[in-house]
């Protein structure tokens, strides 16, 4: 999916690309997260130093505090900054981490990070699920899956973040020839040019350690941990629509969840 270059600064210190106020909030966040990403690597603020304060950049950007949290948090992401209690955001990294770290909670989310990704379609087949395949996807043996293999990676690295096999059904098979050139999810594919309404994502993680195969697609060492990641998506009728197992390098992906505790009622205690 391409995108005009938001990183430059107007005179005033607006960035020169950002959207109006109300429009497009999350491209006003990354606006203002791509410029301080690349003042830190040109030396402006110098690793041990604070970055000015939320309403320091409200006033410089001419943004609001929540985009100003918001492109702080991309930061905290991605390793370059730290926040002290008392101190304020502190530089920790003139470049960012390679390491993607997900955090899922919502299907929005799910969308946003395949959209900060491109994919590499490597190849599409035919199978019939054996034993192993079925009780691993929990789908009868023997049914037909059209399977997409497909390396994933972070915008401008050459080392894929993760492989990839995409099955989809018979019917659904034409959107496999779109995975790497639409910039969506298949799953959101799948809903648009076919009607199938999804309702649930289950996923499961475990760890592994990357055969000689793998490894070679992924640039990685052999027996290196990887998570492998099973994504299935259901219709309204329970119905298995598509499933994604993915193998991620350890040292380039994590995967975060947020719990809230709600407090109990008095009664239900």
């Amino acid at each position: 999916m391409n995108s005009k270059p938001v990183n430059s600064v107007v005179p005033g210190g607006a960035l020169a690309d950002l959207p109006p106020a109300g429009v497009r909030p999350a491209t006003r966040y990354s606006a203002l997260a791509h410029t301080l990403v690349s003042e830190i690597a040109e030396g402006r603020y110098e690793v041990g130093q604070n970055l000015p304060t939320e309403a320091e950049l409200q006033q410089r950007f001419d943004v609001s505090r929540h985009t100003v949290r918001e492109a702080l948090r991309s930061l905290k992401a991605q390793g370059l900054v730290t926040a002290r209690a008392g101190i304020g955001t502190v530089v920790r990294e003139r470049a960012p981490q390679r390491r993607f770290m997900q955090g899922v909670g919502t299907l929005q989310e799910l969308i946003q990070f395949v959209e900060a990704t491109r994919m590499q379609l490597l190849g599409q087949r035919v199978i019939l699920a054996d034993a192993t395949l079925a009780e691993q996807m929990a789908v009868k043996p023997g049914q037909q899956w059209h399977v997409a293999d497909v390396l994933r990676f972070l915008p401008n690295e050459s080392a894929p973040m993760a492989f990839m096999h995409i099955y989809v059904r018979p019917e659904h098979s034409d959107v496999l020839r779109y995975v790497d050139t639409a910039g969506q999810p298949v799953f959101a594919l799948i809903e648009r040019r076919h009607g199938v309404r999804l309702v649930e994502v289950r996923q499961q993680i475990g760890a592994v350690v990357l055969g000689s195969a793998d490894a070679r697609r992924l640039k990685a060492r052999r027996g290196a941990p990887a998570l492998h990641i099973l994504r299935q998506y259901f219709d309204a009728q329970d119905r298995l629509v598509m499933a994604s197992l993915g193998l991620y390098p350890s040292d380039r992906f994590s995967h975060n969840t947020k719990f809230r505790i709600q407090p109990q009622d008095k009664d239900s205690r």
